[in-house]
């Protein structure tokens, strides 16, 4: 029973983000705007085919939008002190944070399949297999949406130095991830740091989901996924109650 009264709690505080911050100038400038003109500023002019560069496309848009909510609300609700006032409702710190990844998930999913429909209508983009795209996405989502919860612990109420310092943690991972470069030719550093990446296993899952060649089995991206889903969540909800006791 209260397990269900705080999922109800968690999916309140969701549909409240989804409804006021979706539209932020805050959240399209860093969740949709940047990954795009990044990713064009690769691609554009590359002889590569729409079959090998959706992949990558797809994992700079879900990393970048479901890690760019968590960040963009909490500081924004820390300034108006909506934060606080939720905090100090019948409502326990898990069932905010959840709610607030929640509106993470649920941002990058959408925006993600937003670019899959265009692509499929417009370019005949093929996908191989839709239930590994989904799981990718569904996993993916979820945990850099955690990340983002992680990054939005700083006690700051400036959106602005909480994407910086997300920033200085997201960029390097897109050059190490097999986007823009393959694995494989990567340098041996460049190998070894990728292991170390969420985002190269979400990369991988999508390559084998669009029917290029992936590098390691499914099942390690998703276990790895899964692993850093529940560290970044878990990492969050502690560096947050310990910022909650200092104040």
């Amino acid at each position: 029973m209260r397990v269900l009264w705080e999922t109800g709690r968690a999916w309140a505080i969701a549909k409240k983000d989804m409804r006021i911050y979706y539209i932020k100038p805050p959240t399209i400038m860093f969740g949709v705007f940047f990954p795009a003109f990044l990713f064009l500023s690769f691609a554009v002019g590359r002889n590569i085919p729409l079959q090998s560069l959706i992949p990558g496309l797809t994992a700079i848009t879900v990393f970048f939008t479901s890690s760019s909510i968590g960040p963009v609300i909490i500081p924004w609700e820390r300034r108006t002190g909506s934060f606080e006032r939720l905090l100090s409702a019948p409502v326990s710190l898990i069932s905010v944070l959840a709610g607030k990844a929640l509106a993470g998930f649920f941002f990058g999913v959408f925006i993600s399949f937003v670019i899959i429909i265009l692509g499929t209508i417009y370019f005949g983009l093929h996908i191989v297999s839709g239930f590994m795209l989904f799981i990718g996405i569904a996993l993916s989502a979820m945990t850099f949406s955690s990340l983002g919860i992680l990054f939005s612990s700083i006690p700051t109420e400036n959106v602005g130095n909480v994407m910086m310092t997300l920033n200085f943690f997201r960029l390097p991972l897109i050059f190490i991830s097999g986007i823009f470069i393959p694995l494989k030719s990567l340098p041996p550093i460049g190998q070894s740091l990728a292991i170390f990446s969420p985002l190269t296993y979400t990369h991988d899952i999508f390559l084998y989901s669009f029917g290029n060649v992936n590098q390691y089995p499914l099942p390690v991206d998703i276990g790895i996924l899964i692993f850093f889903l529940s560290f970044f969540l878990s990492a969050g909800v502690l560096l947050h109650k310990k910022n909650m006791k200092k104040a």
